[in-house]
């Protein structure tokens, strides 16, 4: 005998882009049974089944349109494959009374600082960001933008001379699925004064933010597989000085950090919805 088994699922989702948007999903299958005495509990798998298909198509929705209603109002704010960026979960209450103007020219100018130091690291050749591929929308914000901020100003190699970080890897997107948030970091791994070490490259190092930025990227990696990391760095970009860089700033609380973060992360899920 042959059976069709439906299930569906609706609801209202009110923090979404649109107020109150009301999705419905349907699913339907089609059983042939040989025998009507487990009729009743093959269309009992069947509906949790199938309910379960709707309640998924349902919740990712619910995401994407969060997501939509977040980067309607804040347009700084990135997101990985609906996942929210490890800096704006750390930036968004802070950057609040910032323009969107001077965030994309902050945004530009770590750019092109994560680029040159790609480069570098690809090909050992230390550029200005004018010559590296992908720098040019960066630049154009920077040269039209009111901050002034600065490119080019600052001496990685001789850096590197003074405070050496062996074995470097150019920094991929990381996801964690279990915290649900992505980012980027400069550099996911090497190794300072031998030890495990994951750095990034910062205009002006905030020991507390920055050390959390990356504490998150550890988490993310760990969570991967990676092998634990002993130690985080932040780069100073310093073009200020006389020898065009500064001393490294480092920090082994790397569980302490974690830990700030997630708060951080459960305050931003608590704003935001997401």
């Amino acid at each position: 005998m042959k059976i069709k088994v439906s299930a569906g699922f609706s609801g209202v989702i009110s923090v979404g882009s649109f107020e109150n948007a009301r999705p419905a999903y349907t699913a339907e299958v089609e059983y042939e049974l040989d025998s009507p005495s487990n009729l009743y509990g093959t269309i009992e798998q069947a509906q949790a089944q199938l309910q379960a298909v709707c309640l998924a198509n349902f919740k990712a929705d619910e995401q994407r349109l969060i997501v939509e209603r977040i980067q309607r109002e804040r347009q700084d704010m990135r997101f990985y494959d609906g996942l929210p960026s490890v800096t704006s979960i750390l930036n968004w209450d802070a950057d609040f009374h910032v323009s969107p103007q001077d965030l994309s020219q902050y945004a530009a100018q770590g750019s092109l600082y994560h680029l040159q130091v790609e480069h570098f690291i690809k090909t050992g050749k230390w550029e200005n960001a004018e010559k590296i591929e992908g720098s040019y929308v960066h630049l154009v914000i920077l040269k039209g933008g009111s901050l002034g901020l600065t490119w080019n100003d600052w001496n990685f190699p001789a850096f590197l001379k003074k405070y050496p970080f062996d074995r470097m890897e150019v920094g991929i997107p990381v996801k964690s699925l279990k915290y649900k948030f992505a980012g980027t970091p400069d550099i996911s791994f090497c190794i300072h004064e031998d030890k495990r070490t994951l750095a990034d490259v910062k205009r002006t190092p905030d020991k507390v933010k920055h050390f959390q930025q990356t504490a998150a990227y550890i988490l993310a990696l760990e969570e991967s597989g990676a092998e634990p990391f002993e130690q985080m760095a932040l780069i100073p970009a310093n073009g200020k000085t006389e020898q065009g860089f500064s001393k490294p700033v480092l920090s082994s609380e790397i569980g302490q950090f974690k830990q700030m973060f997630l708060k951080a992360r459960e305050a931003f899920a608590k704003r935001y919805g997401i």
